[in-house]
């Protein structure tokens, strides 16, 4: 995890594109939501949904995301966002790509292969989900970056190659 280099402290991914909108491109803080307790997409979007949506009332998101995640990407955003029970009705979300630039070709193509594999399996594990309850019951009952039986046993290392996109 990149830390920030005057205070010490632990730059999360959500913060450091929180501080290019507003630093860079002049968006109002009080514009800008971050979501910073997920280590993945799933719960990107879960998180966003629990912590942010449904308590806030916002119907309408705009989803950014580089072009070689966005169709795993949009595929969980709209899952978790057609989940029971829907608080305001329905939501409207929208997606924009961002190239690719800078991510070396070999990097680039192992990414893809990922996120390919990556989609497959989130399409079967997803598909008889319908509700919050149940999404919520395979992130901490299931998924090996937040239940807890993933502490019996050591993670296996990222590949290298992989590694160098995040």
């Amino acid at each position: 995890m990149p830390r920030d280099p005057t205070s010490g402290f632990q730059v999360f991914e959500a913060e450091a594109n929180a501080r290019c909108l507003i630093r860079e491109f002049a968006v109002a803080p009080e514009d800008v939501f971050e979501e910073n307790w997920s280590l993945d997409t799933i719960a990107n979007a879960y998180m966003l949904r629990t912590g942010h949506t449904d308590a806030a009332g916002w119907s309408r998101l705009l989803v950014v995301n580089n072009a070689f995640h966005m169709p795993r990407t949009r595929a969980i955003f709209e899952k978790v966002f057609s989940l029971t029970p829907l608080p305001i009705g329905r939501y409207s979300l929208d997606f924009v790509e961002v190239p690719d630039e800078g991510v070396p070709a070999d990097v680039l193509a192992s990414r893809k292969e990922r996120e390919a594999k990556s989609l497959e399996g989130f399409r079967k594990t997803s598909a008889a989900m319908s509700t919050m309850r149940q999404m919520h019951s395979f992130l901490f009952r299931d998924h090996m970056a937040y239940a807890s039986k993933r502490l019996l046993k050591d993670r296996e290392p990222v590949d290298p190659t992989v590694a160098a996109s995040y």
